[in-house]
């Protein structure tokens, strides 16, 4: 259990730098703003979601609504801990040498919901290649990634002084860190490699379908990605502050955020004129569904031309 008092030893208290509530309490407040937006656009976009897709197979929309539920908690956490170094330890220093319980609570939170996030991703890989190789790399490090997490929940639950947390616990965090950045490059990158692959073998018409797709992934993967990089720049080069457990508070919140958009960017194949598309294809990748104008609309949220059901969830989707 955490210590609400620490007393750290006098030969450890007089190694530490100057309090400074600019690197320890105003990163924690900053953090948690930015949380909360970041929490109220993920709760528009799951609402954009279930109301435009409600054909979806039903373990996406499990998968969402699990995103929702551990993001509610999380955003919890984060608020409690903007309390605990705001409000309730004001005027104590020595309270924020402990995450506060909130703090561990989020590190837990942010590991389910990477793992919902990250299998959606793997799955949507396995679907584009439809290979084993890649998929099962990225998974294992999803699995790597969020095992360790949850080791350093239960550390960070026991933890007595956040110095010599990060001292021994180095290079656990580095290793969570570095494997969740590797999953997230990988999964981008491959997703990225395997669409511009397809891109050779289709219609004329439908490159540019494809060129916006390699775009939209490339934003929704490398900006989790970048958030990553962040946090490991900040845990190595600034151990002793709050920065990095500040934008690591909203890791989890944008990584939820990348996938709905991935999820929400089907909307914007919507907005492609019908005349763009060959009726053939899209009316054989129906089910023998042509002839009617709802058959162009569903296989344009789904499959264009030859690219793969990638971005098919309907109810026929295993």
């Amino acid at each position: 259990m955490n210590v609400t008092n620490p007393s750290p030893p006098t030969a450890l208290q007089n190694a530490l730098p100057p309090f400074n509530a600019y690197i320890m309490i105003g990163p924690v407040v900053l953090g948690a703003l930015v949380n909360a937006c970041l929490f109220g656009g993920l709760i528009v976009q799951i609402y954009i979601y279930y109301a435009n897709f409600p054909n979806d197979h039903r373990m996406m929309k499990l998968t969402v609504a699990a995103i929702l539920a551990s993001q509610i908690a999380h955003v919890i956490c984060v608020s409690a801990t903007l309390w605990k170094a705001a409000v309730s330890g004001y005027g104590n220093p020595l309270t924020l040498l402990v995450f506060p319980q909130g703090a561990d609570a989020a590190i837990l939170f942010t590991a389910i919901t990477g793992a919902l996030v990250e299998s959606s991703f793997v799955f949507r890989l396995w679907k584009l290649s439809k290979t084993l190789a890649l998929p099962l790399v990225s998974l294992a490090l999803c699995l790597l990634a969020q095992s360790i997490a949850l080791v350093m929940t239960v550390k960070a639950f026991a933890m007595t002084n956040l110095v010599t947390f990060e001292i021994d616990e180095n290079r656990l965090i580095t290793l969570s860190l570095t494997s969740r950045l590797v999953c997230e490059l990988t999964l981008t990158l491959s997703m990225v490699w395997y669409l511009r692959k397809q891109r050779s073998s289709t219609f004329s018409r439908t490159t540019a379908m494809i060129d916006r797709w390699v775009l939209w992934t490339l934003e929704t993967g490398l900006i989790t990605s970048l958030v990553v990089a962040f946090i490991m720049s900040f845990f190595l080069a600034m151990k002793q502050n709050y920065i990095w457990v500040s934008i690591y508070a909203n890791l989890a919140t944008v990584n939820a955020n990348s996938l709905l958009a991935s999820l929400n960017g089907r909307l914007i194949l919507r907005s492609v004129p019908n005349t763009s598309f060959n009726m053939n294809t899209l009316s054989s990748s129906a089910g023998g569904r042509s002839g009617k104008t709802e058959s162009v609309v569903i296989n344009v949220t789904q499959t264009v031309g030859s690219v793969p059901g990638v971005f098919k969830y309907d109810e026929g989707e295993a």
